[in-house]
């Protein structure tokens, strides 16, 4: 029998992460900070730990699965030793325990009825994991799935993981995980720091992006919020738009304005 360190696998950074067993567990991150990593470890391993637990890993499309979670879970396999106890199929994309037949189950948000309707044979379904979850723009889309975790678990803890890059900071998940205090929340910022199997060509990379490009170095190296590149105006706040009140105002004329980018757009406001 084969035995594995997981202080060396997993590596430091993340222990109440790994431990946390509230509904809410949300990590935001800047490159090379192993939250990806480190989240596929801590599955494969609760998996085996909890025979009745099955995994629902979601993105906002079906297809980026293969070479993103469904290849990450499987590199945590490989790197646990336990590849004989796993079963990775393609059609359809899962991941099977041998020893009880739990499954992860793999949806995109591009085909709402897969994910709403799930149910599975043995166990019960008790977390699921949304990888680059800035992309789920519609909260609502988040909550739908959000309800699907419910119901008896058999004792188990019932929990959602969201890990992502950071984004804007208009984004839903900032307002609903990390500007309001809940108990029943683990909101956490990580970044390459904390990522000892970096070598020193990473490393070099992120100190030139400190001393040439800070405000990209403040987000994808610190995992702080913000839009690194291609952004134009900053100053901008968001508001309700109500056309009465608008139009009320003094001195208000309506302009109407085209950006149909290099070619003739088909139609136009008159």
């Amino acid at each position: 029998m084969t035995k594995v360190s997981l202080k060396k696998v997993v590596g430091k950074g993340y222990k109440d992460y790994w431990n946390y067993q509230g509904r809410y567990r949300v990590v935001k991150g800047g490159r090379g900070s192993k939250k990806s990593t480190t989240t596929a470890l801590n599955f494969i391993t609760r998996m085996m730990e909890h025979p009745t637990a099955n995994l629902l890993v979601v993105r906002k499309v079906f297809k980026d699965h293969k070479d993103s979670t469904y290849a990450q879970l499987k590199w945590a396999i490989n790197q646990l030793q336990v590849s004989h106890l796993w079963d990775a199929k393609l059609s359809p994309l899962e991941i099977i325990y041998k020893p009880t037949g739990q499954k992860i189950m793999f949806r995109g948000l591009d085909s709402p009825m897969s994910v709403t309707s799930i149910v599975v044979e043995k166990g019960y379904l008790s977390w699921a994991w949304f990888e680059e979850a800035f992309q789920i723009v519609n909260e609502d889309d988040f909550n739908k799935i959000d309800m699907s975790i419910r119901g008896d678990t058999g004792g188990l803890f019932k929990q959602i993981t969201l890990t992502f890059n950071p984004w804007s900071d208009k984004h839903w998940l900032k307002k609903r995980f990390f500007d309001e205090i809940n108990s029943n929340v683990l909101a956490m910022t990580t970044n390459y720091l904390c990522n000892e199997f970096l070598d020193q060509s990473d490393i070099d990379l992120f100190e030139w992006m400190k001393k040439h490009s800070p405000r990209r170095y403040k987000i994808e190296g610190l995992g702080e919020w913000g839009i690194a590149e291609g952004g134009i105006f900053e100053n901008w706040r968001e508001f309700a738009f109500d056309k009465s009140e608008i139009a009320k105002r003094e001195g208000i004329k309506a302009v109407f304005g085209m950006d149909f980018g290099y070619t003739n757009d088909p139609s136009t406001l008159s």
